[in-house]
C-alpha cells in the first residue's frame, strides 16, 4: 500500500470498515462530548468552525446512518471499543444501539451559482434552500438503504401540528417521501443547469412550490429486525464556505429556528467568517434580526487559543493514535509490529562534530575572559549545569557548554556596570543564576542557530509542530515515514530515524509547505510572518536567552488588538487568513505584567521554518503600530 501519510487517508476510503481502521476517537472527545451531554449538539444549530484538515469532515462521516450501522455490525472487535464508547458518550449511540439517522452533504457543488441568477434574493434562498432540502431526503434514505435496510419498512415520524404540510413532501412513507423528493431535485436542478435562467414566469411551479421537510420530519421509524428503532435527522452541511456569505446568512438563519426537530450541522472554514468572528471571537455576540445566536447556535471552534495546554496534550493523544492506526496499514511496519510511530524517531540528541565544538570552548573561555569570572565561580556555574543536566537525564558536552555561555552572559546582566578601563574583580550578582530548563532550551537554539545542532525531534516535537491540526502532522509525518520505510527495505537498516536525520526533514517539509501557500492574501501573510519571524529569532539568539527558547510571537495590548478590525480593517483581513491558514495561533487574554495581551503566534509549520522553539509563551511586547509597519502600510 502507498504511504498513506501522504494524502488525508480519511477522504479516499469509500469502504466504512477501512475508514473506521484508521479513524482516532479522540476529537470527538474533546469538541464533542461536552455539547452533547449539556443537550446542545441536535437540538439546534451546530456551526462547526475550523481551518483546512483539522478534521471536520472526518468527523462528519462518524455520524452517517452507514458509519454507525457499520460500527455496530463490529462492535465485537477490540479496536472499535474506544469509538463506540466515544460515541455513546456524544450521544450518537445509546445502548448499542444508533440514535441518529445522519448524512453529510457537501455545499462545493451549484448551489452558490444560485447567487448568479437574475432573481430577487427571496427566490434564490428559496430554490436553494429546496433543493438542500430534497437532496437532504434523498441523502438520509440512500444512508439507510445503504445500511441495509428496504425502505419499505421506514416511514417518517411527523410533527404533531403537520398534517397539512405532510402531503406536500410526499407522505409518511419512504418510497413516496423517495419519489417527491427526486421530483423537487429534478425540477430545480433543471433551473440551476440551464445555459440561460429562465424567466421568473417560467420557473417550473414544482420548483417554487413549497417543499419543507425539515419542518415536517421529527424522526424516522425503521424496523430493523424484530427491532423497531426511532432515530433523529441528522444533516451535516459541509464546506459552507463555498457559499456566497449573503446565502450563508440566509442558511444559517433559516437552520437556526428553534422549531425545527431534524439535528443540523453547518461545517465551514474561518475564511467564510468576518474579521470581527475569526479575531475576537464575538460569533456569539454577533447579533443578525430575529437570532440570538448564544440561545440558537452552539459554535464548535476545532482550534481555539483557549485551554491551549489541555489542547496541546489532547491532540498529542489523538496524532499519535492515529499514526498507530496509519502505521498498522503499511505492510512494511505491520509486518514488524512497528504500531508506534514514536518508536521509529530517536529521542537522543546528536553533539556538534569536533571542530565546532573546540570552537564552542573557546567562546566560552571568551567569555569568561570578558566578564572577568574567576575560575571558582565558573566551577560554580559548571556544577549548576551538571546538577540540571543529571536530573534532567540528559547528557552531551555540547548542551553542557551552551548553557554554561547562556549562564555567563546572565552573570553580565546581574553585576554592577564597570568604567572602560576599570578591571573586573568577580563581582557579585545581584540575583543568584540557576540552571533551569529555560536556561537548557536557550542554548539548544542558540546551538542550532550557530552550531547546527538539530532541535527538531521525537515525537512530541512532531504533534507540537502541527499546531493541532491533522493534516499539517500528516504533512510532516509522511517525510519521517518514508525515510524510516527506506531504511527498512532499502538499506537494510534499523527503522529508527536519528535525531539529525528528523530534524533536517522536518524542517525542508516545513519550508515546501510554506513555499506551497497559494490561499487568499498568502504574500502578505508570509511578508507579515518573515517580518514577526526575524524580530523573534534576533531576541531568541540573544546571549543571555532572556526569554528561555526565545520569542515565537508578538503581544498586542489586548484592548489594541479588539480596535484592529475597525481601525486597520486591511490588517485584520491579513490577520484573518493567516489565522484561518495555520500562518498565526492567536492567545487571547493572556496575563503578563498586570496587562491583558492577545499573542499573535507563529503556527507550528513557520516555527520549523525559521528555526524558533516549540515551546509557548515567550514573546515580543508590541503595537498595532509595529504589524502595520511590518506589512508596509502606509
Amino acid at each position: 500500500m502507498a504511504n498513506p501519510f501522504e494524502k488525508r487517508a480519511t477522504e479516499y476510503l469509500r469502504d466504512d470498515e477501512a475508514f473506521l481502521a484508521v479513524v482516532t476517537p479522540e476529537p470527538l472527545a474533546t469538541f464533542f462530548e461536552k455539547p452533547a451531554k449539556e443537550g446542545r449538539l441536535y437540538d439546534r444549530l451546530a456551526m462547526i468552525v475550523g481551518t483546512p484538515g483539522s478534521g471536520k469532515t472526518t468527523l462528519a462521516r462518524l455520524f452517517q446512518f452507514t458509519t454507525l450501522r457499520t460500527l455496530l455490525r463490529n462492535r465485537g472487535m477490540t479496536s472499535y471499543k474506544p469509538l463506540i464508547d466515544t460515541l455513546t458518550a456524544c450521544r450518537a449511540i445509546v445502548n448499542e444501539r444508533p440514535t441518529l439517522v445522519g448524512c453529510r452533504l457537501p455545499l462545493e457543488a451549484e448551489y452558490r451559482e444560485f447567487w448568479e441568477f437574475p432573481y430577487p434574493d427571496e427566490l434564490k434562498t428559496g430554490l436553494m434552500i429546496a433543493l438542500l432540502q430534497a437532496r437532504t431526503v434523498l441523502a438520509w434514505l440512500r444512508n439507510i438503504q445503504a445500511s441495509g435496510i428496504p425502505l419499505e419498512r421506514v416511514e417518517i415520524v411527523p410533527r404533531t401540528d403537520a398534517d397539512a404540510a405532510l402531503a406536500t413532501i410526499g407522505g409518511s412513507a419512504a418510497p413516496a417521501l423517495l419519489e417527491r423528493a427526486r421530483d423537487v431535485e429534478f425540477a430545480i436542478y433543471q433551473i440551476s443547469a440551464a445555459l440561460v435562467p429562465p424567466d421568473i414566469e417560467n420557473i417550473d411551479r414544482e420548483a417554487a412550490a413549497v417543499y419543507r421537510p425539515f419542518d415536517v420530519i421529527e424522526a424516522f421509524r425503521i424496523a430493523d429486525g424484530e427491532e423497531t428503532l426511532e432515530l433523529r435527522p441528522l444533516v451535516i452541511f459541509d464546506d459552507a464556505h463555498s457559499l456566497h456569505p449573503t446565502q450563508l446568512a440566509a442558511l444559517r438563519r433559516w437552520l437556526a429556528r428553534r422549531e425545527l426537530k431534524v439535528a443540523r450541522w453547518v461545517l465551514t472554514r474561518l475564511d467564510a467568517l468576518t474579521p470581527s468572528d475569526v479575531l475576537l471571537d464575538r460569533m456569539a455576540d454577533a447579533e443578525e434580526p430575529g437570532l440570538k445566536r448564544a440561545r440558537e447556535i452552539t459554535d464548535i471552534w476545532m482550534q481555539s487559543g483557549e485551554e491551549r495546554g489541555n489542547q496541546r496534550r489532547a491532540f498529542r493523544k489523538m496524532a499519535k493514535d492515529m499514526a498507530g492506526r496509519y502505521l498498522s496499514q503499511m505492510e512494511v511496519f505491520n509486518r514488524r509490529r512497528l504500531h508506534n510511530l514514536g518508536d521509529l524517531l530517536s529521542t537522543r540528541s546528536e553533539v556538534i562534530a569536533p571542530g565546532k565544538r573546540a570552537k564552542l570552548s573557546e567562546h566560552v573561555d571568551a567569555l569568561q575572559r570578558r566578564y572577568g569570572v574567576s575560575p571558582e565561580r565558573r566551577r560554580g556555574f559548571e556544577q549548576e549545569v551538571d546538577s540540571y543536566l543529571a536530573t534532567a537525564n540528559e547528557n552531551g558536552d555540547d548542551l553542557r557548554l551552551g548553557m554554561l555561555a547562556v549562564l555567563l552572559e546572565r552573570y553580565a546582566k546581574r553585576i554592577p556596570q564597570r568604567g572602560l578601563f576599570e578591571e573586573g574583580d568577580d563581582a557579585e550578582p545581584n540575583r543568584p543564576l540557576t540552571a533551569d530548563a529555560g536556561v537548557a532550551e536557550g542554548a539548544r537554539v542558540h546551538l542550532l542557530h550557530k552550531y547546527d545542532r538539530p532541535y527538531f525531534f521525537g515525537i512530541d516535537t512532531l504533534c507540537d509542530a502541527s499546531s493541532e491540526n491533522a493534516e499539517q502532522f500528516l504533512q510532516l509525518a509522511a517525510r519521517l515515514v518514508s525515510q524510516s520505510e527506506t531504511q527498512l527495505i532499502r538499506r537494510g537498516k534499523d527503522a529508527m530515524l536519528a535525531s539529525g536525520v528528523q530534524h533536517k526533514l522536518l524542517r525542508e517539509r516545513a519550508s515546501e509547505m510554506v513555499r506551497e501557500w497559494d490561499f487568499p492574501q498568502f504574500q502578505l501573510v508570509r511578508r507579515l510572518a518573515d517580518g514577526l519571524a526575524a524580530e523573534c529569532l534576533a531576541k531568541s539568539l540573544e546571549g543571555n536567552a532572556s526569554l528561555g527558547g526565545g520569542a515565537t510571537g508578538f503581544g498586542i495590548p489586548q484592548d489594541e488588538f479588539d480596535a484592529i478590525p475597525e481601525n486597520h480593517p486591511h490588517l485584520a483581513r491579513v490577520l484573518q487568513f493567516g489565522v484561518a491558514y495555520n500562518a498565526f495561533v492567536l492567545a487571547p487574554n493572556h496575563g503578563t505584567k498586570k496587562r491583558l495581551w492577545c499573542l499573535i503566534e507563529l503556527g507550528g509549520v513557520l516555527l520549523l521554518h525559521h528555526g524558533l522553539t516549540l515551546k509557548r509563551g515567550g514573546f515580543l511586547e508590541r503595537r498595532t503600530d509595529d504589524l502595520v509597519r511590518l506589512l508596509g502600510e502606509i
